[in-house]
């Protein structure tokens, strides 16, 4: 079973996971406890505040009811506004309350303290080639999703 362990879909997924884990696991603002569709859909507001539930859900690569879910909670716990947008009154704008800040800012504080930790042992070489492929994979993948291709699966 060791070739599992070193397929490339099973090792971003366990790297992406336990990273995940490691922050939101420092993480307890004020009572709420964020998990890492917050934190990604506060990631997103924090470089472009404003944005609609569609964007992020985009951006997210999350499905619409999984952010509608996420953005639920986090109004409900202070951390966004949602304000009509004047261009188009059926859709809303989400923006980062104070109180969402001060999280993001503490999130940040435990992505730093988790970096740190995964990257410890590592040569500074490696992990420029690893950011440097894993970017090139995510770049491949986004042109594939941007222009699907069917495949067909009838028997031949």
């Amino acid at each position: 079973m060791q070739e599992h362990r070193q397929n490339l879909i099973y090792l971003t997924n366990r790297v992406g996971r336990q990273l995940t884990r490691l922050i939101a696991g420092q993480l307890n603002f004020e009572g709420f406890q964020p998990q890492s569709t917050h934190l990604g859909l506060l990631s997103d507001l924090v470089q472009s505040d404003g944005l609609r539930q569609q964007d992020l859900a985009m951006s997210t690569i999350k499905d619409k009811g999984t952010v509608a879910r996420a953005l639920k909670q986090l109004d409900t716990a202070g951390m966004i506004t949602r304000v009509i947008d004047p261009d188009d009154r059926r859709q809303k704008r989400i923006y980062l309350t104070e109180k969402g800040r001060c999280l993001w800012a503490c999130a940040a504080d435990a992505a730093h303290l988790a970096l740190t930790c995964a990257q410890q042992n590592i040569p500074a070489d490696d992990l420029v080639t690893c950011t440097n492929v894993l970017q090139q994979i995510y770049h491949n993948l986004h042109q594939q999703l941007s222009t699907p291709k069917s495949i067909n699966h009838e028997p031949a």
